[in-house]
């Protein structure tokens, strides 16, 4: 497992429409002493160790998060490039060619409850009728919006539409709606060199070069503000921390990543701006005026480069998930990345519960840990084609691995 490399130029991926809110319709018994045994050690004996989400499967109990992928010959995606029109190219791995389908051969299964339910459109549907999703973030976010819509497509055709930099995508049979907000880093942010607004996803290479202007104490209103007229927000974003970029708070600059220091600015790793970034958003969530949806965090992905990185050599040519048994470990600073959100999770759950806010938290960084086989590598792209870098071991392909998303969230909707 490499460190994580850097995105040369990813431009064009996603933008998006801005809507207001829908009208929203709105386990097994435990003896008491033995759960108040089992509530009492937990707090007492492992705060040191990592929280994780449970989820009712039936009459089981689970971590959804513990777990192995195990191989099914008889496995069928959800869609293909042929019955999904969402797919974009950088993750058309069919349509480019990938030597093996090997990778859709695959399900999750999470240890001592059995098998985690397949997505069921129409169940997905009926939890959500009149009410809508937000998903917040970058290309990772993008594709799990388009891996939700192309799924969510198989029964009703969605109309899309595009206003401002929110992309919008319709189901009005279901009175539901998804939209996506590209952002890299959901604080306030600007180009240190560029427009005094952030920029969209049209100008990605130039965030890439950077660097750019964090304010880490304000969250990014443009988005923000029409969090409150949605029921879901999904949150996501980490690799584009690692860029250069200015640390601002309350208005002043207080360090920096990739850039020369120069009076007050000191030098600060990515992880301290992720991790105060986080911080920001989650409790602007947890504690927003008029907001009582359900807000998720879902964790970083990992890449999954060897022999190399994003310049020189580097490939993910796996045709199948890790071992089992090997222990396989998130390499910093992706895994430095992914402690912060937890941690930052559960500072902001308590502020949420008290203001009726459902805070959840969708942890995928060690269950995709184990998929460097589900990455275009050399075919999210035709001969010549390649925007910008010609291996990709940071997207998935789609169809592919990220489709266990839509199965961990519907779990987390039906949880309420």
């Amino acid at each position: 497992m490499k460190t994580l490399p850097m995105i040369p130029s990813i431009r064009g991926l996603l933008t998006g429409d801005r809507r207001g809110r829908h009208a929203v319709p709105r386990a097994a018994s435990v003896p008491a002493l033995l759960f108040f045994a089992v509530a009492t050690f937990s707090v007492f004996f492992l705060r040191s160790f990592q929280w994780s989400p449970i989820f009712s499967f039936g009459s089981a109990t689970c971590d959804p998060t513990r777990g192995q992928w195990v191989r099914d010959p008889d496995a069928r995606p959800y869609y293909t490039n042929a019955t999904c029109a969402f797919i974009e190219g950088y993750q058309n791995c069919m349509k480019h060619g990938k030597p093996s389908l090997e990778f859709l051969r695959w399900r999750w299964r999470p240890y001592g409850c059995g098998e985690l339910e397949r997505f069921d459109a129409a169940r997905f549907f009926g939890l959500v009728r009149g009410r809508s999703i937000l998903f917040v973030g970058d290309s990772l976010a993008s594709s799990h919006v388009r891996s939700l819509v192309c799924v969510l497509s198989q029964v009703e055709k969605p109309a899309r539409s595009r206003a401002g930099s929110f992309d919008h995508w319709r189901f009005p049979a279901h009175e539901f709606a998804v939209v996506f907000f590209w952002t890299p880093f959901q604080v306030r942010w600007r180009l240190t060199r560029g427009p005094p607004l952030a920029v969209g996803p049209d100008r990605q290479g130039e965030v890439f070069a950077g660097p750019s202007d964090l304010h880490l104490d304000e969250p990014d209103q443009r988005w923000t503000s029409a969090a409150r007229d949605h029921d879901y927000v999904v949150v996501s974003a980490s690799h584009w921390f690692a860029r250069p970029a200015v640390y601002y708070r309350g208005g002043r600059a207080v360090g920096c990543h990739g850039c020369c220091v120069t009076g007050n600015v000191t030098a600060l790793k990515p992880q301290y701006a992720q991790q105060a970034a986080f911080r920001t958003v989650l409790r602007t969530l947890a504690g927003m005026d008029g907001f009582r949806g359900t807000a998720i965090l879902r964790t970083v992905a990992p890449t999954h480069y060897e022999n190399g990185g994003w310049f020189d050599g580097g490939e993910c040519t796996a045709t199948q998930p890790t071992d089992p048994e090997d222990p396989a470990e998130v390499a910093e600073p992706e895994a430095e990345f992914y402690r912060a959100q937890v941690e930052e999770f559960k500072a902001a759950e308590q502020l949420a519960r008290r203001n009726g806010v459902r805070l959840r938290l969708m942890d995928v960084t060690k269950i995709m840990l184990r998929r460097p086989d589900g990455h275009p590598d050399r075919y999210g792209h035709g001969p010549g084609e390649h925007d910008g870098f010609d291996i990709d071991c940071l997207h998935w392909c789609l169809p592919g691995p990220i489709d266990l998303w839509n199965e961990l969230l519907i779990q987390i909707l039906a949880r309420g």
